[in-house]
């Protein structure tokens, strides 16, 4: 079993580029809303087990972070950093760093 809360995340790099920081905390910035689950998994691709942290809302998984850290936590704020994986023009699946800055959202509605 993982750990879960309800969040709002900003995505802190955009493939591999960080986004400025100004812009993570302007209103215009995309917020993703949903229930953050962390937990402990076998990466079959890897053969070990490896954190992976996901934004969840009631019609699945929305993002998905692996190998991921914690990086830094205060006053009901977090940000998380590990390996977001993306499919390429081509169609392949690229490895690109990303980091998450999730703040708590006690005014979303719980997802069951």
């Amino acid at each position: 079993m993982g750990a879960t809360m309800q969040v709002k995340m900003v995505k802190m790099f955009n493939h591999g580029v960080e986004v400025d920081r100004r812009m993570l905390f302007d209103r215009s910035t995309v917020q993703h809303r949903g229930k953050l689950v962390i937990s402990d998994e076998t990466d079959q691709g890897r053969h070990r087990t490896s954190k992976i942290a996901r934004i969840v809302s009631a019609r699945g998984t929305i993002y998905e972070l692996r190998d991921v850290s914690l990086v830094w936590a205060n006053e009901g704020r977090i940000t998380l950093t590990g390996d977001e994986r993306l499919p390429n023009e081509q169609g392949k699946v690229v490895c690109y760093k990303q980091s998450w800055l999730c703040t708590l959202d006690p005014d979303s509605p719980a997802l069951t």
